[in-house]
């Protein structure tokens, strides 16, 4: 497959930038001595370096006791344009500490709290993958959403595991139960459009190859474009995955994410799954009208 060996520059690029800022945190967990640093961060990866931050704030506030303080400031006083990565990054805490996120996402922002789940399921998909990968085991949650979150994140782990090769992942999704596929081809489209390195040759394979996922892959990417925004910086390859997956260009896309959002109340606890659902269902018309090669 094409592509392939800059996919795994990506990758090695990304564990780069997070294993230096975990050594940075070592130091010293005070992140307001290390906030310059994070800045000067490539900036195509730079909100990797702060959920590797985030994964250290939260582990030391939970050293601490039960309250995210410092990570919550961390958050809001620093870390705003990051929110979808700083979210992961407390997953990777949970998950690291053996800690059931669940009570703690009613004090966090209702778009923003699944990806808490989604950081932990990316984090049992790398370092417990007997656990997660081949036993299919994930944490027991009674909430819906959460539950597919969880999956979203070990479908991007996915990505990562099998170093970018698509004919590998898809076999590794095969082999969940088929009512977990949706969320984890989800999930692996997010780790495709935001670690990049796919040309449109490639892009185009992976669609062909999604099958009857093609709308979660879709939506997928518009996840990463969407955090890209946010963090504004897009890159070329999140891009073009969107192009490839959605025949559109990254503008059409953003205004059509505002216009689903304006119609939602983002306040309740129902936004985020809502807004998927609204995001799915405006790609649906992929299975009919795919994108032009």
């Amino acid at each position: 497959m094409s592509g392939e060996i800059s996919v795994q520059g990506k990758m090695d690029a990304i564990q780069n930038t997070f294993l230096h800022v975990q050594d940075i945190f070592f130091e010293s967990p005070d992140w307001k001595r290390h906030v310059l640093e994070l800045e000067a961060t490539g900036i195509e990866f730079r909100s990797i370096a702060y959920e590797s931050a985030s994964m250290s704030i939260a582990l030391e506030d939970l050293k601490q006791g039960e309250q995210l303080t410092n990570w919550l400031q961390f958050l809001n006083e620093a870390a705003s344009a990051h929110a979808t990565q700083v979210h992961v990054g407390l997953g990777w805490a949970f998950a690291q500490a053996l800690k059931n996120p669940i009570d703690y996402l009613a004090e966090l922002n209702p778009m923003s709290r699944y990806r808490v789940l989604d950081g932990y399921g990316y984090y049992e998909g790398i370092f417990r993958r007997r656990r997660s990968i081949i036993n299919h085991l994930k944490l027991n949650v009674e909430d819906t959403v959460a539950s597919s979150a969880l999956d979203q994140g070990i479908g991007r782990s996915i990505w990562y595991l099998n170093k970018g090769v698509i004919d590998d992942a898809k076999n590794m999704i095969e082999g969940f139960a088929v009512e977990r596929h949706k969320d984890l081809w989800r999930g692996l489209g997010i780790a495709i459009a935001y670690v990049g390195g796919c040309d449109e040759e490639t892009l185009q394979e992976i669609f062909a190859k999604s099958d009857s996922y093609k709308t979660q892959l879709a939506t997928g990417a518009i996840m990463a474009l969407v955090s890209r925004d946010s963090a504004k910086y897009i890159s070329t390859d999140t891009e073009l995955a969107c192009k490839v997956w959605c025949n559109k260009t990254a503008e059409q896309i953003l205004e059509l994410n505002y216009s689903i959002k304006s119609k939602l109340d983002l306040t309740g606890d129902d936004a985020y799954a809502k807004w998927i659902s609204e995001l799915e269902r405006h790609c649906e018309a992929l299975r009919s009208n795919p994108p032009n090669a």
